[in-house]
């Protein structure tokens, strides 16, 4: 089994790389590539940049020149559902577009034209994930988390997304542009996040402070998934 793991910036592979055997690494299309193996497990771990196209085309490689046969999003969100504190973890259940508007042709907000609002995650990976999660003792939750193109630091911002996504428990940069490549190449995915931040008027100076904390307990989540994985 090949697995494709994606993390946006270095804090968010760093420890993924570090436990890669006989690692090899090269770039494509701006992204860093490291493939290696991880456990039993034949993995390529990617960095890919931040933001939707960036997944997009770093999700497309993984599956289509590269051969994954499932594609695992790891990295920070800012936790915007209730109960949440930084360093806690969320697992996708499914994920969606909060910018994406096409209301104007009959859509739902978040959907885009000819495609589902949500974008389903792995039945089988979330329960693989959770199993690896409950041999931890951070706090996880299993719910939507929800993409854009913006880096949410404001209540304001937070509510607009809550108003449209009132179940939504993380929002974040690529996870459904992962997704919605994912099953346009039927390939299963997962989207794994450990809060960074609350997404308020203090999410950037929160973000800077946690965010190799979120990447290392979301990339740890990670490793013991692939190591565990039939």
């Amino acid at each position: 089994m090949k697995i494709g793991i994606i993390g946006a910036m270095e804090e968010e592979v760093k420890i993924l790389r570090e436990n890669l055997s006989e690692p090899l690494s090269w770039e494509r299309a701006g992204a860093l590539f490291i493939s290696g193996s991880l456990g039993k497990h034949e993995v390529i771990v990617v960095r890919s940049g931040i933001g939707k196209v960036l997944a997009s085309i770093t999700t497309s490689l993984l599956i289509q020149q590269y051969g994954v046969n499932m594609v695992i999003n790891t990295g920070s969100a800012g936790g915007i559902g209730e109960g949440l504190s930084v360093g806690d973890i969320v697992v996708s259940d499914k994920v969606a577009y909060f910018d994406a508007d096409a209301t104007g042709f009959g859509y739902e907000p978040g959907q885009l034209p000819g495609m589902p609002l949500y974008y389903e995650a792995s039945t089988y990976l979330r329960s693989e994930m959770v199993k690896a999660a409950n041999a931890t003792n951070l706090n996880v939750k299993e719910g939507l988390i929800v993409t854009g193109d913006t880096f949410v630091d404001s209540p304001k911002k937070v509510q607009e997304i809550l108003t449209n996504f009132p179940e939504a428990l993380a929002c974040e940069m690529e996870g459904a542009a992962v997704g919605q490549t994912a099953r346009q190449f039927n390939i299963p995915f997962l989207i794994v996040r450990a809060m960074s931040d609350t997404a308020d008027h203090s999410a950037t100076q929160t973000f800077d402070e946690f965010i190799e904390d979120a990447g290392k307990r979301s990339a740890e989540m990670v490793i013991q998934f692939v190591k565990h994985l039939v």
